[in-house]
C-alpha cells in the first residue's frame, strides 16, 4: 500500500513543514488549505488509503465539523486530528466519531511520525478487509433467493431434515441446494460458508 498522507491545514507554514517532514521518511504528501478543497478532489468512492491529518478548526468547514458529518465517507483513510485550541469536549467529539489520534499544536514530530506509522498499518488491515467484504459480496450475490433461504437455516445449526421441514422442501432438494451454494462459494463445508459469511459484515 502507497504511504501517502493528506493534509488540511489552512496554514500553509503547517503544510509546508509537515510536506518536509515526511519527504525525509520517502512518504508523499497531498496539502489542501481546507476539507472543502480535499472534499472536491477527494470523492468518497476513490476509497483512499494511507492517512489523513485534518485540523481542527479552520475557516469555512472545520475539520470537527467534517469529521462528524462524514466519518464514514473515507471508511480506509485513519484520521489524526490537529488543533491549536485543544479542549476536552472536542477531544471526546473526535473520538466518538473514530478520530485515530488527537494532538495539539506545536506537534511533536517523533511522536506524530510514529503515529502516522500505526495509521499506515491502520489503512492496510482496513483495506485487506474490505476487499474481503467486496469479495464475499460479489460470491453471495450468486446466490439464488432459495439459496440464500437454505444457507440461513443451515447457518442456525439445522440438519438438512430440518430445513427441509421449515422450507417445506424435500430433502433431496435441499442437499441440492446445499451442492449449488458450497460450489458458488468456492468452500467445502458450512464452517468455511460462515467465515465467508461473516465477512459481509466485517467492515
Amino acid at each position: 500500500m502507497e504511504k501517502h498522507i493528506y493534509v488540511v491545514d489552512d496554514d500553509a507554514s503547517i503544510r509546508e513543514s509537515l510536506s518536509f517532514l515526511f519527504s525525509t521518511l520517502g512518504w508523499t504528501t497531498q496539502n489542501f488549505d481546507s476539507i472543502d478543497a480535499f472534499s472536491a478532489a477527494c470523492a468518497p468512492d476513490r476509497m483512499l488509503t494511507g492517512c489523513l491529518l485534518l485540523d481542527m478548526r479552520m475557516p469555512g468547514s472545520s475539520g470537527l465539523t467534517w469529521l462528524e458529518q462524514n466519518s464514514a465517507s473515507h471508511p480506509l483513510l485513519p484520521v489524526v486530528m490537529m488543533t491549536g485550541h485543544g479542549s476536552i469536549d472536542a477531544c471526546r467529539r473526535a473520538f466518538h466519531h473514530g478520530v485515530f489520534e488527537f494532538f495539539t499544536k506545536p506537534l511533536d514530530a517523533d511522536r506524530l511520525i510514529e503515529t502516522v506509522h500505526l495509521a499506515f498499518a491502520e489503512s492496510e488491515t482496513r483495506s485487506h478487509a474490505w476487499q474481503e467484504h467486496v469479495q464475499a459480496k460479489q460470491l453471495f450475490a450468486q446466490l439464488t433467493a432459495r439459496e440464500t433461504d437454505v444457507l440461513h437455516e443451515l447457518m442456525t445449526g439445522a440438519s438438512n431434515k430440518e430445513v427441509a421441514v421449515r422450507l417445506a422442501l424435500s430433502t433431496r432438494t435441499v442437499e441440492a441446494h446445499r451442492a449449488a451454494i458450497f460450489n458458488k462459494l468456492g468452500v467445502s463445508s458450512l464452517v468455511q460458508a460462515i467465515r465467508e459469511y461473516d465477512k459481509l459484515h466485517q467492515v
